[in-house]
């Protein structure tokens, strides 16, 4: 993995030291690394979300299903009733 340094505000430097002074990180380069870590985790989980939103819009504007959805999904996936 290539290494980067880029300026780090002070305001970072002020929001890292008490994480590091904790004892939570070694520095305030581990700071940065959970935090980017967060930030990639939350930008993935949006464009899911996104796309589930999508997904769940081009739905809606199909129309109404016809006939019983949920037999004909029980049929394509063998699904049966437990007998009482």
């Amino acid at each position: 993995m290539a290494t980067q340094s880029a300026p780090v505000p002070a305001e970072f430097e002020e929001f890292a030291a008490p994480y590091v002074q904790s004892g939570r990180y070694a520095n305030a380069t581990e700071v940065l690394h959970a935090a980017m870590t967060a930030f990639v985790r939350t930008e993935d989980e949006d464009a899911y979300n996104l796309a589930c939103l999508r997904a769940a819009e081009e739905g809606e504007a199909s129309g109404e299903a016809e006939g019983d959805i949920f037999e004909r999904i029980r049929a394509k996936y063998g699904w049966k009733p437990f007998a009482e």
